[in-house]
């Protein structure tokens, strides 16, 4: 018994005739006569019974006409979902995000990838650096986005290795204590160098906001800071330059964060810009859903961000 001896069978029931039946499926009548025959054969049991009043079901044939039925149905569900799978609009995908890339960007993404592909399910992970790339090298994640501001550096040590996309591009700003509010904006260097920094830790495989720093306090050694601090993650930095523990200086879509007693200015310096990467495999395609968000990915710029500097 196969799907086909059953879909057959199911259309003789529907029409209530072999003639009718095999005009719908566009066989012989003889050829669809034989496919039945040989499925009660197969089965040993009679499915139908033959009169002048057309065909109709035993009580086997009764519980056979469920069966296709609902074999039709999963079918018909099957082949359905596989084309959206093979478009790309359902199916699932595991991202991991930088959280200085999620607290901005990722709501309308989300929201724009369930506008494109409603069935796609998104994983979402938080990770830091280290941790991102090695779940996307090993395969574990399909995507990652990871924020530097020496791209070119780490092309150059994982370009062999991963595909690499730049999503979007993040200006950074100084985050202020309530007790320096009335500094201008932008603010120099050198009026920040008594206050405690707080930036995130180096990590071996990218460039961040602590190397960046390092090239700009080499080219003034007035504007270098008696005291830099390191702060596991900038989350972490926020709630203490709120406490005047300290300050920072962070991606602007931290402004999206609304944390209360912390004022955001621009740096007066050149400062290097932070890149949002999206990396995956360079070996291995994406997935459809994977293409999908990616391609969501790679347009995280194509609505404006209403942020204001405080």
């Amino acid at each position: 018994m196969d799907s086909r001896q059953l879909h057959h069978f199911r259309s003789v029931v529907d029409h209530g005739s072999f003639t009718q039946a095999a005009e719908a499926l566009q066989l012989t009548q003889p050829s669809l006569s034989l496919t039945v025959r040989k499925l009660e054969k197969d089965l040993n049991v009679k499915l139908l019974s033959r009169g002048r009043g057309g065909v109709r079901t035993t009580e086997a044939g009764d519980y056979l006409y469920g069966v296709a039925t609902s074999i039709d149905s999963l079918l018909t569900t099957a082949t359905t979902r596989l084309a959206e799978i093979a478009s790309g609009s359902a199916g699932s995908v595991t991202l991991c995000s930088a959280p200085e890339f999620n607290w901005l960007y990722m709501p309308e993404i989300l929201c724009r990838m369930r506008q494109r592909a409603p069935e796609v399910s998104v994983s979402l992970k938080d990770l830091e650096p280290t941790a991102t790339l090695r779940e996307v090298l090993d395969g574990s994640a399909e995507l990652g986005i990871l924020l530097t501001t020496n791209p070119q550096r780490f092309r150059q040590d994982y370009g062999a290795q991963l595909t690499i996309d730049c999503a979007a591009e993040i200006e950074v700003r100084v985050a202020l204590p309530e007790r320096l509010k009335g500094l201008p904006d932008p603010v120099r260097l050198t009026d920040l160098s008594a206050e405690t920094w707080l930036l995130p830790p180096r990590w071996p495989e990218l460039s961040g906001l602590p190397e960046a720093m390092d090239q700009v306090w080499a080219k003034s050694a007035l504007s270098k800071p008696v005291t830099v601090q390191e702060v596991p993650t900038l989350q972490t930095g926020l709630p203490l330059v709120a406490g005047d523990y300290g300050i920072s200086l962070l991606p602007h879509t931290a402004q999206a964060l609304g944390q209360q007693g912390v004022h955001f200015r621009r740096i007066a310096e050149a400062l290097p810009t932070v890149q949002a990467l999206v990396i995956h495999r360079a070996d291995r395609a994406l997935s459809p859903a994977a293409r999908t968000l990616n391609d969501v990915l790679l347009n995280a710029n194509a609505e404006p961000t209403p942020v204001v500097a405080r």
